[in-house]
């Protein structure tokens, strides 16, 4: 939270919990009128506004972190939203889903979706680079794809899916090839200067790429 001094929670227990990390409590929770399944959660940069993704109704909530009241509900994902970020220079919140979708909304203004960004496949995660111009996504195939957000197009793509595995051990009959099968990044981290980026999955390794050569620097 921007005033270091909270931290947020989402849970598949239907609540957003915010906990002060001075006094060890839970001081507000958040909820909605109907049960939901929590899987993403942020905030912006102010630390005013609280939104999370849910992985049963494809909605993303919207609340006041000062009355906790419920401001906005926002529709149109077709799949579970697990990957929720504010931009760092702007209002707008990008939010990304299985149903192959990464959307920009304009969360102050009300309006809805104002871009989407189609994918071939499920879109696990996303971040923003630091300057805000630029969104990397990871989807199911194992791509890190990275978009303009401004004119909504896709720059460039780096294949990450043999990398997570680690390639192939001498000790291994299967080929690198199928032993990356299944191989996919849930999470993304930019460095603080924009020109690498971190990326974690399900797999023992973390991968740490040039963009700007779009090539894999070094495992750790």
């Amino acid at each position: 939270m921007a005033n270091n001094h909270s931290l947020l929670s989402a849970s598949l227990d239907g609540t957003i919990r915010a906990w002060d990390l001075f006094r060890y409590r839970n001081f507000k929770t958040f909820t909605t009128p109907s049960p939901r399944q929590f899987v993403s959660l942020t905030a912006d940069q102010s630390g005013e506004v609280i939104c999370a993704g849910t992985l049963d109704s494809f909605e993303i909530y919207v609340w006041s972190m000062k009355t906790g009241r419920l401001l906005d509900v926002l529709s149109g994902h077709q799949g579970p939203v697990h990957g929720l970020m504010f931009s760092p220079i702007s209002a707008i919140l990008a939010s990304s889903s299985w149903d192959k979708t990464v959307r920009l909304w304009d969360v102050f203004e009300s309006k809805g979706a104002v871009e989407t960004f189609q994918h071939s496949h499920d879109v696990l995660t996303l971040a923003y680079r630091p300057d805000g111009r630029q969104i990397a996504c990871s989807t199911l195939d194992g791509l890190i794809n990275f978009w303009d957000p401004f004119d909504g197009l896709l720059m460039y793509t780096i294949e990450g899916r043999r990398d997570i595995s680690g390639g192939r051990l001498m000790t291994d009959r299967r080929s690198a090839a199928n032993t990356s099968i299944g191989k996919y990044f849930t999470t993304l981290c930019y460095s603080a200067d924009g020109s690498y980026i971190l990326a974690g999955g399900n797999s023992k390794y973390i991968c740490m790429y040039d963009i700007g050569e779009q090539v894999r620097k070094s495992f750790l």
